[in-house]
């Protein structure tokens, strides 16, 4: 009992409790069999009552610093404490509304893409169909013997490339 009124760490409070507890348990055990069949029970039964209220009243003091864990001299115990506060606060829902940047992309920005690309699908479809004079004749006539024959197709395939790239990047 000098002990619990003594010490203030938490530490000694459940050291003082687990050795109040054991000695309180001791003794009633003992009260139980003396007091069987003899009046000597009932001394220590009252000293066992009073024990009890020790204990009692130490384990209030131990609960009321179960509710304020932040100010015990344990950082540990302050830093769950904090812990167990902020998942309590992330917990907590706001009923005010908040408006939410829109991140989408634009109401004409997918028909766009798609429509690239079906322009240059159309655009290689006519330089086959046309062996490479239409939709631009440049190419057929200026460059006949080098790579940029091929240069109608070389657009479409970039128009399809700019509608693809364009729809990947659609939200």
């Amino acid at each position: 009992m000098a002990l619990e009124k003594k010490s203030t760490a938490d530490d000694a409070d459940k050291s003082s409790e687990k050795v109040s507890k054991k000695s309180s348990e001791k003794n009633s055990a003992k009260s139980a069999e003396k007091g069987t069949g003899s009046k000597k029970g009932s001394a220590p039964s009252e000293k066992t009552e009073t024990k009890d209220k020790t204990t009692k009243g130490s384990k209030k003091s131990s609960s009321s610093k179960k509710k304020h864990p932040e100010r015990s001299g344990n950082p540990a115990k302050a830093a769950k404490a904090l812990e167990e506060e902020s998942r309590a606060a992330a917990n907590r829902v706001s009923r005010t509304p908040k408006k939410i940047k829109d991140t989408a992309s634009p109401r004409w920005y997918a028909p766009t893409m798609v429509t690239l690309l079906v322009i240059g699908l159309l655009w290689v479809v006519a330089t086959y169909l046309f062996q490479g004079r239409y939709p631009l004749p440049y190419f057929a006539e200026h460059h006949a013997g080098d790579w940029l024959y091929n240069g109608n197709l070389y657009i479409g395939f970039l128009i399809m490339m700019s509608g693809f790239l364009g729809l990947l990047r659609w939200k």
